[in-house]
């Protein structure tokens, strides 16, 4: 089934917001220590998780199915899924990693500076299809 108008393009912006105010969120606790911070900085992970997954599937439903994801497309569908998948291991990190454990602000703050970092190239790649 494939939409007259496509909503990837559109959804995707919600999620790269939501990921990137996480970001934020996690350098003001790093800084401030203020549990606050830490709590905003989940929910709006948690936004965004959900946003990214509602985005997938709107964007395999406005290129036509798996079938259609070749050449630049198959690029981009890459990008997104090495996304998909840090977050999907940073959501399991959220779950059961505890808050008193060692390591556990910087590992926060250096998966998501990563999985900005993949956001933006998968951004990248997108841009292409649009702007080419």
């Amino acid at each position: 089934m494939k939409l007259p108008l496509p909503i990837h393009p559109i959804a995707v912006h919600f999620p790269i917001a939501f990921y990137f105010l996480e970001l934020i969120l996690l350098t003001f606790w790093l800084a401030k220590k203020d549990e606050g911070y830490l709590r905003f900085a989940r929910f709006s992970f948690r936004l965004a998780y959900l946003g990214m997954i509602l985005a997938m599937i709107a964007g395999l439903i406005d290129v036509g199915g798996i079938q259609n994801i070749t050449g630049k497309v198959r690029t981009h569908v890459i990008a997104a899924l090495s996304v998909f998948i840090l977050y999907t291991v940073r959501a399991f990190y959220w779950r059961f990693a505890k808050i008193g454990d060692r390591h556990y602000a910087m590992t926060h703050f250096l998966f998501s500076l990563s999985g900005n970092m993949l956001i933006a190239m998968a951004g990248y790649f997108g841009g292409m299809l649009v702007y080419e």
